[in-house]
This record gives C-alpha cells, sequence and structure tokens, in this order.
C-alpha cells in the first residue's frame, strides 16, 4: 500500500458544534476554510504537486494494485482512465474547471515510481480487481441537507490513537576491560648479588595481568592495570626450606590524562607495588624480604606519549617532578633497601621515565617490556623488565622473562667486581589464557 501523508490538525482549528441542525452551507464554508489552511501549510512545506491538494487520487493510497495507465503513460502509449465507472470529470477542491487527464497523469507518475521503488506493495493486479467488482459508480455520496446530533463536546484526542513508541537508549561504554592469566613451568637464573636473593632452578609459576581503560574518545583517558607475578621452588641445596619463592610481585599502575595534543597527554601517574610472600635466605631462616617490605610508592606528573606504528604500540611518561616513597613494616628489616640504618621510612624527589610497550613480531611472537628509571642525583633506580611470549596455540604458550637491573642505592648490591649490574631471567612453558 502506498503511503498518503497527512498534515496534524489541532482541536482547536475545529470549532465545537452544539446546535441541533447545521446547514449544508455552513459544513461547507467549514470545511473549504480548514482545506484552506492545509493548503497553506503544504505550500510552506513546499509541496508542488496536484497530488498533495486532491483526495480523489485512491490508487495512491487504496491496496497496491498493478494498473495499465501507468505502464502504457511511461512507454508512450495511449491509454484510457483505469477502471470503468470513474467519474471522468473529478472536480478539483479550489477549481472545478481544473483538467481531469493532468491530474491524472500525475497520479500515473506516483504509481510508476511504487512499482520501481516499493514492488513488494502490489498485491494484485487490474484485471482482477475488475472481476471482484471494479469502482463503485456513483461518486461522492451528497451533503444532506440537515445534520442533526447531540448537544454535546467534541473532544479531539489525537494522543490515544498513536500507538506508544518505546526508546532503547544505549548510552557508549568507555571503558575496555582485558585480562591474561598464565601457569608456567619455569628455568630460573639469578645473577649472585640479585637484591632479593635466588638460585638457579626449577620451579612452577602463576601470572595474572588484568587491565581496566577508559577512553571517552574526546580528551580523558585513565588505564589502570594490576600485575601479579608469584612462584615457587624446591631447591636441593637449602636444608630448612623445602620450598621457596623464586619470583614475588603485586603491582598497581594507575595513569590518567588529559589530550594536549594528538599523542601528547598532561598525566599523573601513580605506581604502587611490593610482593606476596615472604622470602628467606639459603639455609636460613632469615626473611630477606616480604609482604610490604618493601613497598614502594611513585606519584609523578608530567607528559605522556603514546604511540603506534603498525604492531609497536607504547606509551612514555616523562615526569620531571616524581615523588618516591619506600617503607618497610618488618623490623628486622628496617634499614635496608636503601634506608639509612634503623630507618624505615624513605622520602625524596626526582625526574621519573616510564615506557611500556608492545611488539608483535610476527604471528606467534610478542615482545612486551617495561623500562624505569627514577633518580633523586644521588641513587638511580633502573629496570628492563622484557617479557617474550611464544604461542604454540591459543591455550599454550612459552615465555622468556629476561630482567637486567641497576640500583645503586646500597652497598649490598654491589657485585664481586664492583658493579650495581643485576640480571635475572628464567624460562617456562604452560597454559594461558586471555581475554
Amino acid at each position: 500500500m502506498c503511503v498518503m501523508f497527512l498534515l496534524p490538525i489541532k482541536a482547536d482549528d475545529i470549532n465545537v458544534i452544539t446546535s441541533d441542525t447545521i446547514k449544508t452551507d455552513s459544513v461547507i464554508e467549514k470545511y473549504t476554510s480548514l482545506i484552506e489552511k492545509l493548503q497553506r501549510e503544504i505550500q510552506q512545506l513546499k509541496a508542488d504537486s496536484a497530488l498533495r491538494q486532491s483526495p480523489y487520487f485512491f490508487r495512491t493510497f487504496a491496496q497496491g494494485t498493478l494498473y495499465d495507465a501507468p505502464l502504457k503513460q511511461e512507454f508512450g502509449l495511449a491509454w484510457q482512465p483505469t477502471l470503468p465507472g470513474r467519474t471522468v470529470d473529478t472536480p478539483s477542491i479550489y477549481n472545478s474547471k481544473d483538467f481531469q487527464s493532468t491530474l491524472l497523469k500525475e497520479e500515473n507518475e506516483r504509481l510508476m515510481d511504487m512499482y520501481v521503488t516499493t514492488p513488494q506493495l502490489v498485491k494484485t493486479t487490474e484485471t482482477e480487481l475488475e472481476e471482484n467488482g471494479g469502482i463503485h459508480d456513483g461518486g461522492l455520496p451528497e451533503t444532506p441537507t440537515d445534520v442533526k446530533i447531540h448537544k454535546q463536546n467534541i473532544v479531539f484526542d489525537i494522543i490515544d490513537d498513536e500507538e506508544p513508541i518505546k526508546l532503547d537508549v544505549k548510552r557508549p561504554n568507555f571503558w575496555k576491560f582485558s585480562g591474561n592469566y598464565s601457569l608456567q613451568f619455569t628455568q630460573t637464573y639469578f645473577s649472585d648479588n640479585w637484591y632479593q636473593g635466588g638460585e638457579n632452578n626449577y620451579s612452577m609459576l602463576a601470572l595474572a595481568t588484568m587491565e581496566a581503560n577508559f577512553d571517552n574518545k574526546q580528551k580523558v583517558q585513565w588505564d589502570n592495570k594490576l600485575e601479579m607475578r608469584l612462584g615457587f621452588q624446591t631447591s636441593k641445596s637449602d636444608e630448612k626450606h623445602k620450598m621457596k619463592t623464586n619470583d614475588d610481585l603485586l603491582r598497581f599502575t594507575s595513569k590518567i590524562g588529559y589530550k594536549a595534543t594528538k599523542h601528547w597527554f598532561y598525566t599523573l601517574q601513580v605506581q604502587a607495588y611490593t610482593q606476596f610472600y615472604p622470602s628467606f635466605r639459603a639455609n636460613s631462616f632469615d626473611v630477606s624480604s616480604d609482604f610490604m617490605s618493601p613497598f614502594n610508592l611513585v606519584v609523578s606528573l608530567g607528559m605522556d606519549y603514546k604511540f603506534e606504528w603498525k604492531k609497536f604500540r607504547g606509551s612514555a611518561n616523562l615526569s620531571p617532578i616524581a615523588y618516591n616513597f619506600k617503607s618497610v613494616a618488618r623490623p628486622s628489616l628496617y634499614g635496608n633497601f636503601g634506608l639509612e640504618p634503623g630507618k624505615k621510612v624513605y622520602n625524596n624527589f626526582g625526574p621519573n621515565i616510564t615506557v611500556n610497550y608492545t611488539w608483535e613480531i610476527c604471528k606467534n611472537i610478542r615482545w612486551d617490556a617495561r623500562i624505569y628509571w627514577f633518580s633523586n642525583m644521588k641513587m638511580t633506580d633502573i629496570e628492563w623488565e622484557n617479557t617474550f611470549t611464544f604461542s604454540i596455540n591459543k591455550y599454550l604458550n612459552s615465555k622468556l622473562f629476561l630482567y637486567p637491573r641497576i640500583d645503586d642505592s646500597s652497598e649490598r648490591y654491589k657485585s664481586e667486581n664492583g658493579s650495581y649490574l643485576m640480571f635475572k631471567e628464567w624460562f617456562s612453558l604452560g597454559v594461558n589464557y586471555s581475554f
């Protein structure tokens, strides 16, 4: 069925009728006045078609039918007014001398447009319509001389006739969540001056990384990352401990930025890290490190540069001002980890650089790295964590972890050759799950 556009009629536009008898002239006058108003509104909508001004074009809003006249007119053939019984001189609303042929041509054009654009609306043919009786003769019904109605107000409620519109409002989700979980079997190597202690071994390691990042696609970005690593090992050389930790990290990083340019953000970054489980020295019950011993907090303010080049992406946080806080909760460890003897808290200020990047070297090899540098002009702490992931399939992979570190905050960190360079490495094979 074709669509007929109707202009809205407000209740105020029609006067309330309360008399018992309405003369025919009065009805025609009111009807003509209303039609003239509709015409003005049509003209405001730039309606230039005679079709929109005539209610006699029944074929355009009746059941979709394939008529002969529109097809013949389109191909330049002679055609006759469709269906016998149709009034030949159908009057126009505004001018009774309007040519019927002009109106019928207009109607044929609208029907042809329907056949081309919405052929699925055509349900029958002109022949079938004629076989069922065609169009009844007689034209429009005559207006009665008198119309009697009850004494009551006529209320037009155009709202009740409308079906309620249900809106499904969906707000954009600016959060993106991801995670990676692994259970690995490892081979580990420690340098002899590693600051947490340790020995070469084979062990089992659990790793988990969770991220929750906010990006409103305009100015604000907020990245949150929680990293957890905990591994246990057996040591043949340690007669006092059957199980010891070989890797232990609990680190949370939160970075909120406000866009300055396409790649640069004004950024406030917070890094807090410690470990889960106490570490023991070999053949001793002396604890070398423990939960919250040490606890490190670095708050930095600066600029963050985010980059992405094909399969290489990451960020570099440059902070000319950073606050470094370190504390030790275990009394037996006071004065360790670069603290002054007997002290459990350490505060200092200095510049800080933190770089994180990921490189998809090839389809099955990924390199994740973190570079950290802090200095207060008296001591320097440099870390470079490298994790190479070799994917076998969706759930199996192997990892190679390389971790050089420089920390000159304590003389105890010096190796036999006087270097503050430490090194840690492990290689693993295990199961992995990511989302």
